[in-house]
């Protein structure tokens, strides 16, 4: 299976990161994955990891996929995830004086 990015959009709610997945056993198929501008406006989430956080989240997603239960084309990344992510990749620096 490949992933392949195709880019991002600004909309007025906020970035649409596009991607496409391409596997021998299956047609190609499309998926985007929305951030609000709200979440960076707030620095849940960087404009430098927000496209590798949705590459990440549609890599697990296609993991669990069941043949019964597809994964949908658009998704919102809810502030607990970009909490998740921010807590994972930029831990707090505590001050040690």
């Amino acid at each position: 299976m490949q992933i392949q990015y195709l880019g991002f959009k600004t909309t007025p709610r906020g970035r649409d990161y596009f991607y496409r997945v391409i596997d021998a056993k299956s047609e190609k198929r499309e998926f985007t994955f929305t951030i609000s501008n709200q979440a960076f406006v707030e620095k849940r989430v960087t404009y430098q990891d927000a496209a590798g956080l949705c590459y990440q989240k549609l890599q697990t997603a296609l993991g669990l996929e069941a043949s019964e239960r597809l994964l949908p084309g658009h998704s919102t990344l809810s502030n607990l995830e970009l909490d998740e992510y921010r807590q994972k990749h930029r831990p707090v620096k505590r001050r040690s004086w």
